[in-house]
């Protein structure tokens, strides 16, 4: 903490965005592989695109026959909508077990793949403890700076403004060098003037999770088909969840509420 290097360590960047990239390459690929081009999972995807189309054909009927029974263009009976209507709902349950089914597959995958991504930090945690990766041009407020400056404290230095006087003190604060370097290649650039504008690892490792991570998968993952694309949402619709939300005492309108309320509905 005491001297920080004149630049951001591109090298020890580099490593970081190129295993972030590496291990959702192979993990979109082993999901693709044992998953995705399975033949249970290319047999459900096909159930549920059949059933969606029946959904769709039946929900054209009804419409179809209300309007015409509203226009009187036609002689429908309320028996025959009542009839399209408990069929739509039958179609519509299965539909939505189908989905349900393709969604916890896909949910699964990510799951398996935060397993490996959680194992990645633990390993990249531990080679960059108490190591800076970068250096802010700013010093960030108080709630970004408990994740920048991650790993960077220790037993005898707690906090960021113990880090400061650390460094202003052993390390020659804004006038700092790197030890063995000269002077003049080595002082810290002059933007830096606190050690809180330290970089940790964890930091850079989230911006590579929203941004490395995300195009890797854009490029590489599996998405699933539309209509079974809610995730957690999509296995909440199934009638088997909704039968044991209803036996747990749990009203599965109330949780759409939730997920909705915190902008996942």
């Amino acid at each position: 903490l005491y001297s920080f290097p004149k630049t951001m360590t591109v090298s020890d960047i580099s490593k970081i965005v190129i295993s972030v990239a590496t291990t959702e390459l192979i993990t979109c690929l082993l999901s693709k592989k044992l998953v995705f081009q399975s033949e249970s999972y290319i047999k459900i995807t096909s159930q549920f695109n059949r059933s969606k189309f029946r959904r769709d054909k039946t929900a054209t009927a009804l419409a179809t026959k209300k309007a015409s029974r509203e226009t009187k263009l036609a002689q429908t009976s309320q028996k025959s909508i009542d009839k399209e209507e408990k069929k739509l709902q039958r179609d519509n349950d299965e539909l939505s077990g189908y989905a349900a089914e393709v969604a916890r597959r896909h949910t699964m995958a990510a799951f398996y793949s935060s397993i490996a991504f959680l194992v990645l930090y633990r390993i990249l945690a531990a080679e960059y403890s108490g190591k800076v990766v970068a250096l802010l041009p700013f010093e960030p407020f108080n709630l970004l700076q408990r994740i920048t400056f991650r790993g960077l404290l220790s037993d005898s230095v707690v906090s960021v403004a113990e880090a400061h006087s650390h460094w202003v003190t052993h390390g020659g604060g804004p006038e700092a060098t790197i030890p063995g370097v000269a002077k003049a290649a080595a002082a810290v650039r002059p933007d830096v003037t606190s050690a809180g504008q330290a970089c940790a690892f964890a930091f850079v490792y989230i911006l590579c999770s929203l941004s490395v991570k995300m195009m890797v998968n854009m490029a590489f993952g599996t998405k699933p088909p539309a209509g079974a694309d809610d995730g957690v949402g999509t296995l909440i619709e199934a009638p088997q969840s909704q039968k044991m939300l209803k036996t747990f005492g749990v009203d599965a309108e109330d949780v759409k509420d939730a997920r909705r309320a915190v902008g996942f509905g």
